[in-house]
């Protein structure tokens, strides 16, 4: 049984717009995954004050996050362009946006772009906070470092600084002497 190339046309962008909406919703599948993942950071943040995640393991989700929107918006299968096929094809381009209308492509594309600006929002706060944790403690190790060396300092020329402010007249007489001398 032999179709006419209408139908055989006709049933390519069916299939077409029903593939993408397949791709689609695999990628909304794991992104609800993702942020159920992530759902409990802001409640743990409120709790204890800390974000529940090492810099480490944040950043790992940062990149499954860029991955999620490489896959909408970059990659072979682009949920939101009409291929290049149909341009060449009205009839076929009318019928293929049709039903990527009808399965509501573009705007579940849309919704899922939001959902990753959302999650990107909260996990780069996380990592604005994650920073500033993290220079706080360099901060007090610097400070740590230089009350060593100021200790230091005083061990190795108190003697020498105590003697020349409050010292013996020994050492006032050869401190003079040298005052004199030069």
């Amino acid at each position: 049984m032999a179709f006419p190339e209408e139908t055989l046309l006709a049933r390519y962008a069916f299939s077409q717009a029903l593939s993408r909406s397949t791709a689609l919703s695999a990628l909304e599948v794991s992104m609800d995954d993702y942020l159920t993942s992530m759902a409990l950071l802001p409640h743990t943040l409120a709790k204890t004050g800390k974000p529940g995640m090492s810099r480490k393991d944040l950043i790992k989700k940062l990149g499954e996050l860029m991955q999620f929107r490489q896959q909408l918006n970059l990659n072979r299968e682009n949920f939101v362009e009409v291929p290049d096929f149909y341009w060449a094809e009205p009839e076929l381009e009318k019928c293929f946006k049709s039903l990527t209308n009808a399965l509501e492509v573009r705007g579940r594309t849309a919704s899922l772009n939001d959902k990753i600006t959302y999650a990107a929002d909260i996990q780069s706060m996380l990592r604005q906070l994650l920073t500033e944790s993290s220079s706080h403690s360099m901060e007090l190790i610097i400070i740590a470092l230089i009350a060593v060396e100021v200790v230091i300092a005083i061990i190795r020329e108190g003697p020498e600084l105590w003697h020349m402010a409050f010292g013996t007249g020994e050492h006032k007489e050869r401190s003079s002497a040298k005052v004199s001398t030069a």
